[in-house]
């Protein structure tokens, strides 16, 4: 499990990394599809990044079109980054991280409990 988890975490932090003001959906994608494609569980991987706000998967659109994955982030933007894994033996393993971008990156909404969590004890301190 936490070597799954590690390469689950290693596509997001490749898609964090590529989140900032100016970049496109399609660098967002770029930076996480060659982990993916490389993975030896690569078949059981889904990634994908979408806006957020009042509902789910809403503006920015980063996959629907060319003209969606193309346009550029600005500061501001909240968005969705999510890596799952259907291991066939070790059940769902997912990450999805809420970000909002800006003008340097990005700042991690959730990131103050994110990491293994252990029942009965304080979330962890990025």
């Amino acid at each position: 499990m936490v070597q799954l988890l590690g390469e689950v975490d290693e596509i997001q932090q490749a898609a964090r990394k590529a989140t900032k003001a100016g970049a496109t959906g399609a660098d967002i994608y770029g930076s996480a599809a060659p982990l993916v494609q490389r993975s030896p569980n690569a078949k059981s991987i889904e990634f994908v990044a979408h806006g957020l706000g009042l509902v789910p998967n809403e503006s920015p659109r980063l996959t629907y079109t060319r003209q969606d994955m193309d346009k550029p982030l600005e500061a501001g933007m909240v968005l969705s980054i999510e890596t799952i894994l259907e291991h066939p033996r070790r059940g769902f393993i997912k990450l999805e991280d809420t970000v909002a971008v800006t003008k340097s990156g990005l700042d991690g909404l959730g990131d103050k409990g994110r990491g293994w969590n252990r029942g009965g004890s304080r979330a962890n301190n990025p």
